[in-house]
């Protein structure tokens, strides 16, 4: 008889208690969803400057601007690739010099409504702190509308490239 009840024993499948697991599942869910980081991933589209487009076709029509901001070490320097600066802004350590090129790119804008690629050319030590904030202030301005401060549109297609060795000359025709 105790054969039989061995043999009975062994051959049922034990009882698997399951509630242990389960409980340590009711809170280890919400602790690890209430710590996860959701971070939001925001990608800029960034255009680099095409190989041929100094050797485009001439045709009727007149070319069109092509902006360019250099950034240097002590100097920003706004101007245009035919006609040459524009503006030339010191750097200062408190940032003002981001409100100053904002306030040139918007009487740009404002000229030239349509226009929306700049290129932005840095030299090889600088931060990337400052290229940020350059991108920043190339894209959007702070602007006041109805006593509200709303961002505006500036040059949302942003080309980023190696700035020159020597400065841009001036729309008189003298360089730096």
């Amino acid at each position: 008889m105790k054969r039989r009840w061995r043999k009975h024993h062994l051959s049922q499948p034990g009882e698997v208690n399951i509630t242990a697991f389960m409980n340590l599942m009711v809170i280890l869910v919400p602790f690890l969803l209430i710590t996860a980081v959701f971070s939001r991933i925001t990608i800029v589209d960034l255009n680099l400057p095409a190989a041929g487009a100094a050797a485009q076709d001439k045709t009727d029509e007149p070319e069109p601007l092509q902006l360019e901001v250099i950034v240097r070490k002590e100097v920003i320097e706004i101007g245009e690739r035919k006609r040459g600066r524009l503006k030339l802004i010191s750097v200062d350590s408190q940032g003002r010099y981001l409100e100053e090129i904002s306030a040139m790119l918007q009487q740009i804008k404002a000229r030239m409504p349509d226009k929306t690629d700049i290129t932005l050319l840095l030299e090889s030590d600088i931060p990337y702190q400052r290229l940020v904030e350059m991108m920043d202030t190339l894209r959007v301005a702070k602007v006041q509308q109805d006593g509200e401060s709303v961002n505006a549109e500036l040059f949302p297609a942003i080309s980023i490239g190696d700035a020159p060795p020597g400065g841009l000359r001036t729309a008189e025709g003298s360089t730096r």
